[in-house]
């Protein structure tokens, strides 16, 4: 808005309504935490693509299944590159959208494999333990 037109809002509210009011500390508070859910659920979410692709991408694992011991691997057995690992996370997506009766198929598939792993062709195989 530019500084004629933002002067000419500001006549039209003091016209309109006598006299110019200001908001308050609880609506801008709110308005405040509205910004800083939303801006922590988009930076929230950037941050575990990245997290879980580039993990798997890169080591086949994540934290977590590096402390687990158990390795993501595509069903040829060849390691996960990175169209596979995005594979995997959009069936993350997918599972989640199915309230998690996706990730539950792992506990009744022969080869344990959620719905994300057959989406992106994946099994989780555990590590040899030495």
């Amino acid at each position: 808005m530019s500084a004629e037109q933002e002067s000419g809002f500001l006549s039209d509210v003091i016209e309109n309504q006598g006299e110019m009011e200001y908001a308050g500390f609880w609506i801008r508070l709110a308005a405040w935490l509205i910004d800083v859910v939303l801006l922590s659920i988009i930076s929230w979410g950037i941050v575990n693509v990245a997290y879980f692709i580039g993990l798997w991408a890169w080591r086949g694992q994540t934290l977590g299944q590096m402390v687990a011991n158990v390795k993501v691997v595509r069903t040829d057995g060849k390691p996960v590159d990175l169209r596979t690992a995005v594979l995997r996370f959009l069936g993350y997506i997918v599972c989640v959208l199915t309230l998690g009766i996706g990730f539950l198929l792992v506990a009744f598939d022969n080869r344990k494999q959620g719905l994300h792993d057959k989406i992106a062709g994946t099994y989780v195989i555990p590590l040899c333990r030495e």
